[in-house]
């Protein structure tokens, strides 16, 4: 068995590995609903649908363009257009009503 290198590029595993450690960045202790129903200012800027998958997503961002944490810095610009739409992906999928419907 080859695991995962038979279904997934190095460049995906990457944006995996990276979308497993950054899913829950600046977590608030609540969960989406709860930001739904107390109007929080989260909600207001990233909306009602995964609201707080969003804010991890755009808190990763943050940290991976500040400096001495850009991992993706030898990335190719090809390389890093298809990198970040995964890694979104991944951390948006995160989003647990998401799976129920």
């Amino acid at each position: 068995t080859c695991g995962l290198k038979c279904h997934l590029s190095d460049l995906e595993c990457l944006a995996l590995l990276v979308a497993c450690l950054c899913h829950d960045l600046d977590h608030r202790g609540t969960n989406n609903a709860f930001q739904l129903k107390s109007g929080s200012p989260l909600m207001q800027l990233y909306g009602t649908e995964a609201t707080l998958e969003h804010h991890h997503f755009n808190h990763a961002v943050m940290i991976l363009n500040s400096e001495g944490h850009n991992i993706f810095g030898n990335l190719s610009s090809a390389e890093y257009t298809k990198v970040m739409p995964l890694l979104k992906h991944a951390i948006l999928a995160t989003d647990i009503p998401l799976h129920m419907q």
